[in-house]
């Protein structure tokens, strides 16, 4: 029971951090699509901060 469990914690784990790449992956195309932090972190449910750092990212 406890390995069932371990390795269900390690899957969710995965998943979470999945949606997360991907998130990541839609603001920078969002970026490049012109839309402002306030309007991705909104489509991406990421927070503002972290949208921030990706558009700092995004800049030459």
């Amino acid at each position: 029971m406890l390995m069932e469990a371990r390795l269900l914690d390690e899957r969710r784990e995965g998943i979470a951090e999945g949606e997360a790449n991907a998130n990541i992956a839609t603001a920078k195309r969002l970026f490049s699509m012109g839309l402002s932090v306030q309007d991705i972190a909104k489509a991406t449910s990421l927070p503002i901060e972290q949208v921030k750092a990706l558009q700092a990212e995004q800049q030459p």
